[in-house]
C-alpha cells in the first residue's frame, strides 16, 4: 500500500482506551506505518478519551468504537476507488489504458502451437 498516511499512538491511552482500535486496524491495515510513542504531547487527553494522531493531527472520540469509525472513514482512500475527476482517478485511468493499449506478449508455445 503506498500511503504516506500513519498513526501515532499514545502509550497510556492504549492502556486506558483504544486498545482494541489499534489492534483491529493492525489486522485491516498490516502495511500501514503505526507508531506507539509514550508521550505524544497531547497532555491530559490520554486519560479523558480514546484518540490516534492521524499525520500528527488529533483524531478523538467519545468511546473506542467512535474513534475506529473516525479513523475507517478517513482511511477510505486506501480501499475504494477513486472519485470521478480527481487526480488519482485521472492517473488510474491512464494506466489501465496505457496497459491495454501494451502489446500482449505471447508465450513461445502458443507460437509452437499456432505453426503446427
Amino acid at each position: 500500500m503506498a500511503s504516506s498516511m500513519g498513526l501515532k499512538w499514545c502509550k497510556k491511552n492504549l492502556e486506558h482506551f483504544s486498545q482494541p482500535v489499534y489492534d483491529l486496524l493492525r489486522e485491516e491495515y498490516p502495511d500501514l506505518p503505526m507508531e506507539i510513542a509514550d508521550c505524544v504531547d497531547a497532555c491530559g487527553l490520554c486519560t479523558d478519551v480514546p484518540f490516534a494522531l492521524r499525520n500528527n493531527a488529533i483524531i478523538a472520540a467519545r468511546d473506542a468504537r467512535g474513534l475506529y469509525v473516525k479513523l475507517k472513514q478517513g482511511m477510505s482512500f486506501l480501499t475504494e476507488p477513486a472519485l470521478p475527476g480527481t487526480y488519482a482517478a485521472v492517473m488510474a485511468q491512464t494506466a489501465a489504458e496505457e496497459q491495454a493499449s501494451s502489446p500482449n506478449a505471447s508465450s513461445p508455445s502458443d507460437s509452437q502451437s499456432a505453426k503446427e
